[in-house]
């Protein structure tokens, strides 16, 4: 009789501590995952290369953060799985997701909109300038974009200066 009760308590005990011990590892894993994708972005130098693209952004820290996230939703998820209520969840999560992806574009886009719409009105006026002076610094134009003006200043330091910053 002792066993009946036993044998199901036991069952989801052993299924409960699976499940932790599982999103343990994915935490593990998923930080040292994430540590080698920032590292690996910035060997490969993309950020680098997007630059001189004329593309100015942070990367490394980015592809490193998102790798983590997937393998900690991935170890989330195999740990639902195990308890048996993964569906659920990954519904729910998926949504989430969703909703944030959608968020995060609207914001990129209506940032991006904003500084080239800025570059289209103010690009004429700076192409025919030599030198930009900012409150922060000055220099020598050196390239003007739809987005972006390149200056190079006095110390031989490059900057990228948004037009969205000048508007």
């Amino acid at each position: 009789m002792l066993e009946q009760f036993y044998r199901p308590v036991t069952n989801v005990f052993l299924k409960i501590v699976s499940a932790a011990m599982i999103f343990l590892i994915a935490l593990i894993v998923g930080r040292f995952a994430g540590i080698i994708a920032a590292n690996l972005v910035q060997e490969l130098r993309i950020e680098e290369i997007l630059e001189t693209i004329g593309v100015k952004i942070f990367i490394s820290k980015t592809i490193g953060t998102l790798v983590s996230l997937a393998i900690y939703t991935a170890g989330i998820l195999i740990a639902l799985n195990q308890i048996g209520i993964a569906t659920i969840f990954a519904v729910i999560i998926a949504a989430f997701f969703a909703i944030m992806l959608i968020i995060g574009i609207a914001f990129g886009a209506a940032d991006a909109a904003r500084n080239l719409f800025a570059g289209i009105r103010l690009r004429k006026k700076y192409l025919a300038k030599k030198t930009l002076e900012l409150p922060s610094a000055r220099g020598k134009i050196i390239k003007v974009s739809f987005t972006s003006i390149k200056i190079l200043t006095k110390e031989k330091d490059i900057l990228v200066v948004p037009f969205i910053a000048l508007d």
